[in-house]
């Protein structure tokens, strides 16, 4: 089961309807207080409870707290759920499961808020429960079901893994704890009637038993153990009140009542259990531990569920690569994409290394304006050669372009060293403009990242060589004809830089071939990329004026030319 498609109004950020349509693996990128974890949120509060109420929801969760304004969730499921109403009759599907935090519009309870709960078919009308469990030969009556039965919220096996690592919230007896599922499918283990062990008693004489039942027999012997006088008298004494309560006379031997505390049964043993860590001899609950030790446990579990294979959850995770060095986020990340395979993942981030390209209809990116919070995927369609050379291509240094408000792209290393060089020089900050430069590996690179970034929406600014080294002689017409594809870009969003030759020599034509020769004389036997941010960086040399344009633009500040 996973989450096909949802759509939220009203709640937090979110002023109008928005639509995510969800995959198996989904990455919620943007900035903060964009309304990423408010998507979280909501997904938690009505799909990671056994009973969804008015009391799930308050004011505060309403956009701008608006009294007049309603929460409204519609969450659709791939495949449907299935609601078996009835044992030994076919099971309901329930494709859509829809909320609504609204207020009564009359009567005495009229202004009060209250949850409106539906299950709905795609078309939007109810769906159709029967009325009453048919006897065998009569006909069905069916009715339109009037709220979402609590076995159906039961049914979503949905993981949600905060912001607070606190372990405490990780165990197996919290709510939406990934090891208490891991558990639950060690408690059915457990539970086989082929689940056998071996008991050897005094003598050495080994007997096979049944371990659910040596279980029940433990701890009914650990309960008669704890039946102290005060025990039974406390028992005793609720059995009295409660009939009495009833208008049972609690003596009356023809009633055959009793209330009774219950020994545990394995699952509730198991649920029971803490973790502790014995270092040095010493033992130490582990939810005493520092924040990194604790959040290293939670991921621990995270990929102990990839390693066992589970599937079919629904994995709600914010920013996964909390506490984790760069190399463990890359380890992470390969293990939601395993995980991602059997079961749904969606989690918010803010690190280049839980992006993957080709992957990008994977990403969703999340932005917040006067309007609210709004989604932005891609429109560009997938062929097998954009896949490959993307997957080629990509790194986490240029996935960073997918955090970015603007992005410039380079063909090389001497453009990407310098420009920031001279961005300085014109106390210009580019990392709080949000802005990055993206060096494609060559030339002919430069197109498909521009189609990729301009489908998101990003704004992107192209910088190239008129003749580049890349192309042979044989090649010139094809590459005016790529010339003219880079210029076609060209747009509100998209800026595109044309330099006559190359980097280098639009510099010495800037700066005058005597100027350009003292420079290089300055900053011998280096690369020709380190010479260009050197020289870029060094107040001697001016800035150039076709430079200025550009890093203006990249810091989205204004440029006027002198």
């Amino acid at each position: 089961m996973k989450i096909k498609e949802i759509t939220i109004d009203g709640y937090r950020s979110i002023n109008k309807p928005l639509t995510l349509s969800l995959g198996n693996i989904n990455a919620l990128i943007g900035p903060n207080n964009s309304g990423k974890s408010n998507i979280l949120n909501v997904i938690a509060s009505v799909l990671g409870r056994d009973w969804v109420t008015v009391n799930n929801f308050s004011e505060r969760d309403v956009y701008r707290n608006e009294p007049d304004r309603d929460i409204t969730i519609s969450v659709e499921f791939d495949p449907p759920i299935e609601y078996h109403q009835y044992k030994g009759i076919d099971p309901i599907q329930i494709p859509i499961l829809s909320f609504t935090y609204t207020r009564y519009k009359i009567g005495q309870q009229a202004g009060q808020r209250r949850m409106d709960k539906q299950c709905l078919k795609t078309d939007g009308k109810p769906v159709q429960v029967l009325a009453k469990k048919p006897k065998k030969g009569e006909q069905r009556q069916y009715q339109p079901a009037t709220t979402i039965p609590q076995e159906v919220l039961e049914c979503i096996p949905l993981v949600y893994i905060g912001s607070n690592r606190e372990l405490k919230y990780h165990l197996p007896g919290a709510r939406n704890s990934l090891l208490g599922k891991l558990l639950d499918d060690v408690n059915k283990d457990f539970n086989k009637p082929d689940n056998m062990m071996t008991l050897v008693d005094d003598s050495g004489t080994e007997t096979e038993v049944n371990r659910a039942t040596r279980f029940n027999e433990c701890i009914a012997n650990a309960i008669e153990a704890l039946r102290t006088d005060e025990f039974i008298r406390l028992e005793t004494t609720i059995r009295e009140k409660a009939l009495l309560q009833l208008g049972i006379d609690p003596n009356d031997k023809s009633q055959d009542i009793t209330i009774y505390f219950n020994p545990l049964n394995s699952l509730t043993f198991y649920k029971s259990l803490n973790l502790y860590v014995r270092e040095s001899g010493f033992d130490i609950n582990a939810t005493e531990l520092g924040g990194g030790f604790q959040n290293a446990i939670v991921i621990a579990i995270l990929k102990a569920f990839e390693e066992l294979k589970k599937s079919g959850a629904m994995f709600l995770i914010e920013e996964p690569e909390m506490f984790l060095h760069p190399q463990m986020q890359r380890s992470l990340y390969k293990t939601l994409r395993e995980i991602g395979e059997q079961n749904q993942i969606i989690y918010t981030t803010h690190s280049p290394h839980f992006v993957t390209i080709p992957e990008y209809d994977e990403i969703t990116l999340i932005a917040k304006d006067n309007g609210g919070t709004k989604q932005r995927k891609s429109s560009l369609a997938k062929t097998p050669e954009l896949e490959n050379k993307l997957r080629k291509e990509f790194d986490p240094e240029r996935n960073e372009m997918f955090f970015a408000s603007r992005v410039l792209l380079v063909e090389g290393d001497t453009e990407k060293l310098a420009l920031p060089e001279y961005s300085a020089r014109e106390s210009l900050d580019l990392d709080s403009a949000g802005a990055t430069i993206v060096e494609v590996g060559g030339k002919r690179n430069l197109k498909a990242f521009a189609d990729l970034i301009i489908s998101f929406g990003i704004p992107v600014g192209i910088l190239y060589d008129i003749d580049s080294l890349e192309y042979s002689k044989d090649e010139k017409e094809a590459e005016v004809a790529y010339n003219r594809s880079l210029d076609s870009l060209k747009s509100d969003k998209v800026k595109v830089w044309a330099l006559n030759k190359n980097y280098e020599d639009e510099l010495r034509q800037a700066l005058t071939e005597a100027v350009y020769q003292q420079a290089c004389q300055k900053y011998p036997n280096v690369s020709k990329a380190v010479k260009g941010r050197l020289i870029a960086a060094d107040n001697a040399f001016s800035v150039p004026e076709f430079v200025k344009e550009i890093v203006y633009w990249l810091a989205n500040r204004e440029y006027v030319k002198t």
